[in-house]
């Protein structure tokens, strides 16, 4: 394990205590300003090494090969944006769903809550190969998909083939209901399957 991350979470423990007691000893504008510029250095000390150790926590995680969940299942499997070419190829022979999802989306939120947790939508997917990438911390690799597939935002979701071909005519963009969706996918997925 990478010992940077410790001593930037320890270094951000010591410049918040440093910025609070000379925020809370020293009266004047010059202390108090030394002491905004401790906490703000702690602030960015913490949440590099906060980020560092997510960042060596899912570069230790199996390969997207070895998550991908097979068809039958209704469930997606999600997986880092530099394994997507890896995850398709394991996946060929199958139809996929891949789903570009974000903590911070709303709508990808609302899919979630209210279209993929249901037992029928489910029951619906069943038959592809469901992936999700998290585009929540949005990486180099995760952008340079968002541009080779020309997406304009999130959500997002696009269907393979058997052949592990992109269908762009089946590109689902932005929200829509429970309901919706299972008619959608009845007209334009099931007679492909």
């Amino acid at each position: 394990m990478n010992i940077l991350p410790i001593l930037l979470l320890a270094l951000s423990l010591l410049l918040a205590v440093s910025g609070s007691l000379l925020l809370l000893r020293r009266p004047g504008v010059l202390p108090q300003s030394g002491a905004l510029a401790l906490l703000l250095l702690a602030t960015a000390c913490g949440y590099t090494g906060v980020h560092l150790l997510w960042d060596a926590h899912h570069l230790e995680t199996p390969s997207a090969v070895d998550q991908v969940v097979p068809p039958g299942t209704g469930r997606f499997t999600t997986i880092p944006a530099a394994g997507l070419a890896a995850a398709l190829t394991a996946s060929r022979g199958h139809p996929v769903m891949l789903e570009f999802h974000a903590d911070w989306c709303s709508s990808c939120i609302r899919w979630q809550q209210e279209v993929f947790s249901r037992a029928d939508i489910q029951q619906v997917l069943q038959p592809l190969v469901l992936i999700q990438i998290d585009a929540s911390q949005m990486s180099p690799e995760t952008q340079a998909i968002l541009d080779h597939y020309r997406l304009p935002g999130l959500p997002a979701m696009l269907f393979f083939d058997r052949a592990g071909k992109e269908r762009p005519d089946l590109r689902l963009l932005g929200e829509m209901s429970a309901e919706e969706f299972k008619a959608w996918f009845a007209t334009h997925i099931t007679p492909l399957l």
